[in-house]
């Protein structure tokens, strides 16, 4: 099986809230002028250029949110401006219209920890050398504030349509030292308290220092792989797409991770070869995982696919799954959409994180004096006639930390089980 790495193209086609550049330090009013060009250039520029920037929200109120930040730009810090602008685009509230805000050479730095939200609250699930103590663990509060606050604060900064691509993203922005100290959440953006709760139930404190946003961190990780086992879906991440055949349930498995044909595994061998392997063994069922693809060029599933199309045994239900989560997005949101309506494919995981009815194709604009990056819309699209927020799966089954932690998969347990279990709530 050849794995193909995916990290660099993903990057390039990541719609989350990006990166930042900061400014050098200038004199006070130098540093007012370049701040105010910036946001002069938002302003004039962003509703020039989106599709339609003012379907949500009027432009009176966009015009008082300019104003407003220009008037504080004096009594403000650097990153307490960049909030400030982050604040602005989000209220658009078009998800692929955001501020680029995590780019290499950023000033903003980060926390030595990752989070999710799982079925059950916010745990960590990776954590640098220093803070192992914390791997696994609960998080109840950042500072004084509990950790559904946080990502109510969070919610005005963050593009989003639904609250599931909410969930997906507030947990980067809450190791942000610089996000937390702009929304009064820490007020020392050089060491931070985390309240944690431990399996028993018990409380603890750690403390947290921060580290530039482009030093590397060798994570600690649950599950690691070794002492647990990873999940099928947690493996290869890096490729753009793979499969496998599970024998026992006489089952393909191909993970699709990116919306974009690699460049040392084109389309059209990729699909001869799955084609080939479907004709020449024993298949009963095809599951197709697109839970963690951000999006892409939508095309591209199709191609990979092609050898398939004609199967019949396959195209049918409870023979062809597709997995969706928070994470599908973007083209790949459009591909759930596409073959839930063109195959007999049964939806399995969580609602989707981008909303079928929404702007898209996106384009850049940067700021004169900082350098910030805009991505903002320039096309609608309405995939379905009426309006929900996501694409809902057909079986819905949400991620609970104890079955992540021991390397289980729910879903792919679920769609392997017998038939007459597949189908409950």
């Amino acid at each position: 099986m050849i794995i193909i790495s995916a990290r660099a193209f993903r990057a390039g086609f990541s719609f989350v809230v990006a990166a930042i550049i900061c400014v050098s330090p200038a004199p006070a009013s130098s540093r007012d002028s370049q701040w105010r060009q910036d946001l002069a250039a938002l302003a004039s520029q962003l509703p020039a250029q989106h599709a339609s920037l003012f379907f949500k929200i009027s432009r009176q109120q966009f015009d008082r949110a300019v104003a407003d930040l220009d008037a504080r730009i004096p009594s403000l810090q650097d990153h307490e401006v960049v909030v400030g602008l982050m604040r602005i685009v989000a209220m658009v509230g078009d998800a692929h219209t955001s501020l680029r805000w995590n780019a290499p050479g950023s000033g903003f730095r980060n926390y030595a920890l990752r989070l999710y939200w799982f079925s059950d609250g916010l745990y960590v699930t990776q954590t640098g050398a220093d803070y192992e103590r914390a791997l696994g663990r609960r998080v109840i509060r950042i500072g004084d504030t509990d950790v559904a606050l946080v990502e109510a604060a969070l919610a005005a900064l963050i593009p989003h349509e639904n609250d599931y691509w909410l969930k997906e993203l507030s947990p980067g922005l809450m190791v942000v030292p610089e996000v937390l100290n702009a929304l009064g959440i820490v007020s020392d953006m050089d060491r931070a308290r985390f309240t944690l709760e431990d399996a028993g139930g018990a409380t603890f404190d750690m403390e947290f220092v921060p580290v530039p946003g482009n030093q590397t961190i060798v994570w600690n990780r649950l599950p690691d792989g070794e002492s647990v086992p990873l999940p099928l879906y947690q493996k290869n991440s890096d490729a753009f797409y793979w499969y496998q055949y599970l024998p026992n349930a006489k089952t393909v498995y191909m993970k699709y991770n990116v919306a974009a044909i690699s460049p040392t595994w084109p389309a059209e061998a990729f699909a001869a070869e799955i084609a080939d392997f479907v004709n020449s063994h024993p298949v009963e069922r095809f599951i197709l995982d697109i839970r963690d693809n951000g999006g892409g060029d939508s095309s591209v599933i199709f191609r990979l696919l092609a050898g398939l199309r004609t199967r019949t045994d396959l195209n049918a239900p409870d023979r062809f799954f597709v997995v969706i989560g928070r994470k599908t997005f973007s083209s790949a949101m459009f591909n759930a959409v596409d073959l839930k309506q063109g195959t007999q494919a049964t939806l399995v995981g969580e609602p989707t994180g981008g909303k079928p009815n929404a702007y898209g194709e996106v384009r850049s604009l940067i700021l004169p004096q900082s350098g910030l990056r805009i991505s903002y819309s320039t096309k609608y699209f309405q995939l379905l006639p009426d309006d929900p927020p996501a694409v809902f799966p057909d079986i819905f089954i949400s991620l609970s930390s104890s079955d992540f932690f021991a390397g289980r998969d729910p879903v792919l347990e679920r769609i392997l089980a017998p038939s007459r279990s597949r189908r409950r709530p």
